[in-house]
């Protein structure tokens, strides 16, 4: 059995797959098969306009499969792929894992599936209160490897691959086919016409989203020095070198010329209050209040609080501060 449940809000089952070898792919060999039949029957049992029309009508065929591939993920997967056995994934193999809009998922020989790679977001606030940020280099390290850097990497694709994809959708295609069948008439120029303006249309939609793509790269938390505590003492490291479980001091930018600071990462306040803007992600443009102490955060609500009586109560969202809010 190659399919795992995952059961998750992205991701619900997965299918382990082997790319053939191109001799063996749905979408070739047959087709080979059926070209050569047609070189070696019927081009000498039939004129060359019904030998012509026969040849059309496999290329078209070939071409309708070709487009099939691209337009559908498990009509590609049946022509280009084999799906593994059970066996072929205790390989040896340290980690198997793959990357699925921007979420990592690891393959558990104990549990037998892929599970998303875990963060430490859902523990309790006295499991927050006691953290004391990494103790050593190898626990860095570690976390490095696990978690990998603090970037989020949109990626910038070319003008002619955007004009591809547009020009590969099945309404395009289908277009291009009635004006395909307009030249048979009269008036071919005209449907020579209508293709040109298609092709413009779609250049202009590719190149409205490349511009589209090109700004959204701009709205991204800038690299910044950041106050870590780690291995018992505060240092001073990149925002981009920040891992999950790091404790970090943050304060507003001093001098009259100070700009506001954009949080680089999603956090939970626990000590201080901060006075936040959360336009860009909510849209309100009334700066937010956020208070970390859960005893100070009590007093301002005017309810009794220790720590040993909520000791166990999972954090808020009003208490964190989220990636691309501006501490004023």
């Amino acid at each position: 059995m190659s399919r795992f449940h995952v059961g998750g809000k992205v991701v619900d089952t997965v299918d382990l797959l082997r790319k053939r070898h191109w001799a063996w792919r749905l979408d070739l060999w047959p087709f080979a098969v059926l070209y050569g039949v047609w070189l070696a029957a019927v081009v000498p049992s039939l004129d060359f306009s019904d030998a012509s029309i026969v040849l059309g009508s496999i290329g078209a065929f070939h071409v309708l499969v070709f487009l099939f591939t691209i337009w559908s993920v498990d009509f590609k997967c049946f022509m280009q792929y084999s799906k593994l056995a059970a066996s072929s994934t205790s390989l040896g193999t340290e980690e198997i894992f793959f990357d699925f809009r921007k979420q990592r998922f690891i393959y558990s020989d104990e549990q037998n599936t892929f599970f998303k790679l875990p963060y430490p977001s859902k523990e309790t606030i006295g499991y927050y209160l006691k953290n004391t940020g990494y103790g050593t280099k190898a626990k860095i390290q570690a976390a490095t490897e696990k978690w990998g850097r603090n970037v989020f990497e949109y990626p910038q694709p070319t003008f002619q691959s955007l004009l591809k994809e547009q020009i590969m959708e099945p309404f395009f295609v289908f277009q291009v086919f009635c004006v395909g069948l307009w030249c048979l008439d009269e008036y071919w120029y005209y449907s020579l016409f209508t293709l040109f303006m298609l092709f413009m249309f779609e250049s202009m939609m590719a190149k409205s989203r490349l511009k589209t793509l090109s700004e959204l790269r701009r709205v991204k938390v800038d690299s910044q020095i950041l106050m870590v505590y780690r291995c018992g003492k505060w240092v001073k490291i990149s925002g981009t070198e920040l891992l999950p479980g790091d404790v970090v001091s943050i304060g507003r930018s001093t001098g009259l010329d100070g700009e506001d600071k954009s949080v680089p990462a999603d956090m939970l306040i626990l000590a201080g209050s901060a006075i936040v803007n959360e336009a860009i992600l909510t849209g309100e443009s009334t700066p937010q209040w956020k208070v970390g102490d859960p005893l100070e955060k009590a007093a301002l609500k005017g309810i009794e609080w220790s720590y040993n009586s909520d000791e166990k109560a999972m954090l808020k969202k009003e208490d964190v501060l989220e990636v691309l809010d501006k501490i004023l």
